[in-house]
């Protein structure tokens, strides 16, 4: 019997703690407490240029809030139309710290697309009101509150900037057919004009079969190596007049090229793709949603490489594209442009119904792009 009683009082004293342990930020958050951000930085007036996309658009800059007491504050920078009251609020940045943040001209045009894409607006290019303000949060068990709102009035541009590029013609691609159009084949991109271009190529199992880097879409130059030593050097110099890059064996790789010098560095490589979230534990209770390579053509062959998966979602599942079942390598809300919803926190995607989905990551581009639709 003593026994018994012992194992009963435990058991209540666990109930107990965790039933307050859960309850923590309602007992000691006061609001009347709390100090918001004060939100600055902000111009009145900016019109963005699709030739300066990787340029600085604005400098957010905020304060720490505080909420009566030591916990961890998690501030979301949120953008809307001027007098929509934040209804249709976007998110630009999320952080547990103070800013600056500074936003690419690029970034800022493509949140202004989504929400104009969220009021089923269309965008000329013209000047808009936006209002601007940090919302800072402890918990999903107490409210929100918020810093000042700024106001600002931007013009954005239309269509996707131009970048100096190079073209990666290889097996993977048949060399650049037909009729040496090189329309098939991925590219790197020199985001800053300054003469080094990088970007994530997936050759699927080809890499090892041969590519080269050519400076325009022809074969009236192009670079190579006669040296397959090394598997997977982490830099090799190339040359014109030699054979193909044949020293590479991964599924993916992030490279950089030094057109002066025609160095190529390997940023970042991996095996595999796929997708882990709420929907296998973040990958503790199965393998990652595996992503396969495919490609789409437009009217005038112009191939568009994307990685894919379709999979069943539950509404506010959460989730990220990531390398290789590790978060070394990974794709969020910030490291994307596109169609898709956000969960709000960790750079986290979401869905807001049940259903099947079909997720689309754009990846040959300089910012990714995500594109998410429900069957």
């Amino acid at each position: 019997m003593k026994i018994a009683k012992y194992i009963s009082a435990i058991c209540l004293s666990l109930l107990i703690f965790s039933a307050c342990d859960s309850d923590l930020d309602k007992v000691y958050y006061n609001e009347s407490e709390a100090t918001p951000s004060v939100l600055s930085g902000i111009a009145d007036t900016y019109v963005l240029d699709a030739n300066k996309a990787q340029t600085t658009a604005i400098e957010f800059k905020w304060t720490n809030p505080q909420a009566g007491y030591a916990a961890q504050i998690t501030n979301s920078l949120q953008m809307d139309l001027k007098g929509k009251n934040f209804g249709n609020a976007i998110t630009l940045y999320s952080s547990t710290e103070e800013g600056p943040y500074n936003i690419t001209t690029q970034d800022l045009n493509s949140k202004i697309m989504k929400l104009f894409q969220s009021y089923e607006m269309e965008v000329t290019v013209e000047p808009y009101d936006f209002e601007f303000r940090i919302a800072s949060s402890i918990s999903d068990a107490t409210d929100s509150f918020y810093s000042n709102v700024e106001s600002a009035q931007i013009t954005p541009f239309i269509g996707d900037p131009e970048y100096p590029k190079v073209y990666l013609p290889g097996a993977y691609c048949s060399w650049g057919d037909p009729n040496d159009s090189f329309k098939q084949c991925q590219l790197l991109f020199s985001a800053n004009d300054d003469g080094i271009y990088e970007g994530w190529v997936v050759f699927g199992n080809q890499a090892k079969d041969g590519w080269k880097i050519s400076p325009e879409a022809s074969w009236n130059t192009s670079w190579g190596t006669d040296d397959a030593t090394q598997k997977n050097p982490a830099s090799i110099t190339l040359a014109t007049g030699t054979g193909n890059i044949t020293c590479y064996d991964k599924y993916s790789y992030k490279f950089s090229f030094n057109k002066t010098t025609l160095e190529l560095s390997t940023k970042a490589s991996a095996d595999a793709w796929g997708i882990a979230g709420t929907h296998n534990d973040w990958g503790k209770a199965a393998a990652d949603t595996p992503m396969t390579l495919a490609f789409e053509s437009d009217a005038s062959g112009n191939r568009a490489y994307y990685l894919t998966a379709t999979l069943d979602l539950k509404a506010d599942n959460a989730w990220k594209i990531r390398a290789d079942n590790e978060w070394t390598h990974s794709f969020g809300t910030n490291d994307v442009e596109g169609e898709f919803e956000e969960a709000g926190s960790d750079n986290n995607f979401k869905v807001s119904e049940d259903g099947t989905y079909t997720i689309k990551l754009y990846f040959n581009r300089v910012k990714a792009k995500l594109i998410v639709t429900k069957k």
